[in-house]
């Protein structure tokens, strides 16, 4: 008899232990299925924030543009401002996204277009005829959209780093609705601003 009670309270504590052992599993998999559900629903959520993202405000492309560190580069005289001549050396600089120091026309066409430089003409900047822009000519065509002055909005004939990328902006808002894109941002931050070399 005494081994008779000794089975049954070992059949009973085994039972009792893979009872045990089968619930905590089972919380453990109800757990993992609570947080597979919260990670889905953080997921949604940042899709959806993500779709917010969709346009570029002002502050949003300032921030972005000032972590280029361009600005500084342009900067000549180290005196956290762009005089006209830093300027016009500045923007040339930009719109020769191959780096070879000059502008062609098609270098020029389409940052005249991704800049708002509406009802211009190839011909009236290329002064010499010789098929591409020098600084002197770019800075002569240029100076007739104003640019310079029109992005120095305390007028004290210097552009700080805020007037530069407020100016950038204002020229991709073709639409002036207070926000670009992020495709218009993608294709032209990259294109202008991007991965080129200084």
């Amino acid at each position: 008899m005494k081994t008779n009670e000794l089975n049954i309270w070992k059949l009973l504590r085994t039972g009792l232990s893979c009872t045990l052992v089968v619930g905590m599993v089972a919380c453990g998999g109800v757990e993992e299925a609570e947080t597979d559900t919260e990670v889905m629903d953080e997921t949604t959520a940042m899709e959806d924030d993500a779709g917010v993202m969709d346009n570029w405000d002002n502050e949003r492309f300032n921030t972005s543009f000032t972590e280029t560190g361009r600005f500084a580069g342009w900067d000549e005289n180290d005196d956290n401002m762009l005089d006209e001549n830093e300027f016009y050396g500045s923007y040339y600089d930009t719109w020769d996204v191959n780096d070879d120091n000059m502008l062609d026309e098609n270098e020029w066409n389409t940052a005249s277009r991704d800049y708002g430089m509406e009802g211009q003409n190839w011909a009236d900047w290329d002064a010499n005829k010789d098929n591409k822009l020098d600084e002197n000519e770019f800075r002569t065509g240029a100076a007739k959209n104003n640019y310079y002055r029109d992005w120095d909005k305390n007028q004290d004939k210097m552009l700080d780093e805020r007037e530069y990328s407020e100016g950038i902006f204002s020229t991709w808002d073709s639409d002036r609705d207070g926000s670009i894109t992020n495709d218009e941002y993608n294709t032209r931050y990259n294109r202008y601003y991007g991965n080129r070399m200084e």
